[in-house]
């Protein structure tokens, strides 16, 4: 098996979409995957558990994949990667510093804790080979944003795990007297939810037979649940997250999926989740119009793009979609 296996070092959800692309892609490749893997709480116990289980595994592999989320673990697989020295990839997928503050906004930029982050990222993928991102766009940020030379970075596009996400023939939806619309995901400031808020409110105020429903929860949960109540929103039901098995019945129950609507930078770099899921249900659905999303999709075929932060945009697609499917 030497030169044929790679090692998945982290602490991974073994059923997370994007772990699963990474074996995928590798497996594609006729490398098998090992799985390097913690399941401690806290983080010396991950790096003691983490070393144990590579000394099992180092001789089966020459390349070493830090899964994500692994940014603070990138150093320890480049200490054990030394010697003898083996590849080290590094899947960042995301940011920590354009996640936790240009996105989130956690921390201000000029706060030192920032600078931190940054120093991180720039660490991260300084000690890696090779790095793993999602999109082009996102591979042209981390190439100028922390110095990184394009030839070693490599685009691996998120997919829908297939046993899960696939279109259903025999799903009905029954008898219906609106149209429904579901969003999914966590209320960061990506996710526009005061953008889908505004759309459901001309909806409402025209009178338009659509509901909306809102599952999950996060940063701006509370803020946005004190909005529909200010706004008197009769067509939005909010629900808390459900697990991923879940998802699908819940796809297929609707007419439109939402994508992401925030008009942040990051919002130009990523597909998300929920609109590869959605896609791989053959669910029709509406996001914001960015650069990122060109690279895998086209308008009117299956998605439908709007302005980021649009919300008569958003509303507008929502009610010409409602007549097609009439």
């Amino acid at each position: 098996m030497q030169g044929k296996s790679v090692l998945a070092f982290g602490f991974h959800d073994r059923e997370s979409p994007r772990y699963l692309t990474i074996r995928k892609h590798y497996e594609k490749r006729g490398k098998a995957v090992i799985d390097c893997h913690t399941v401690a709480r806290g983080f010396l116990p991950k790096c003691k558990e983490l070393v144990q289980e590579f000394r099992k595994h180092r001789t089966a592999c020459n390349t070493v994949v830090v899964t994500f989320p692994g940014h603070h673990l990138v150093w320890l697989a480049w200490i054990l990667t030394r010697y003898p020295r083996k590849t080290l990839v590094f899947d960042t997928f995301v940011s920590a510093y354009d996640t936790l503050v240009m996105d989130r906004k956690k921390v201000h930029p000029w706060n030192p804790a920032a600078w931190a982050i940054w120093l991180l990222d720039f660490v991260d993928c300084h000690l890696a080979d090779e790095i793993l991102i999602d999109t082009k766009a996102h591979k042209d940020f981390f190439c100028r944003t922390f110095r990184i030379h394009p030839a070693n970075m490599t685009v691996v596009y998120l997919e829908a795990p297939s046993k899960l996400f696939h279109p259903d023939p025999h799903h009905k939806h029954g008898q219906k007297k609106t149209f429904e619309v579901l969003f999914y995901g966590s209320y960061i400031p990506l996710q526009g939810i005061e953008t889908i808020l505004k759309a459901a409110l001309i909806l409402q105020d025209k009178k338009e037979a659509v509901h909306f429903t809102l599952v999950g929860g996060g940063q701006t949960y509370a803020q946005m649940r004190l909005v529909a109540t200010e706004w008197k929103l009769k067509n939005v039901t909010f629900t808390p997250f459900v697990p991923l098995a879940q998802l699908p019945p819940l796809i297929h129950d609707a007419d439109v999926c939402l994508g992401i609507f925030g008009t942040g930078d990051k919002t130009m770099r990523v597909i998300p989740h929920k609109v590869i899921e959605c896609m791989a249900c053959g669910m029709p659905v509406i996001t914001a119009d960015t650069p990122a999303i060109h690279e895998k999709y086209r308008d009117g075929e299956g998605i439908h793009l709007v302005p980021a932060g649009d919300a008569h945009a958003l509303a507008g697609k929502i009610v010409e979609l409602e007549k097609k499917m009439q």
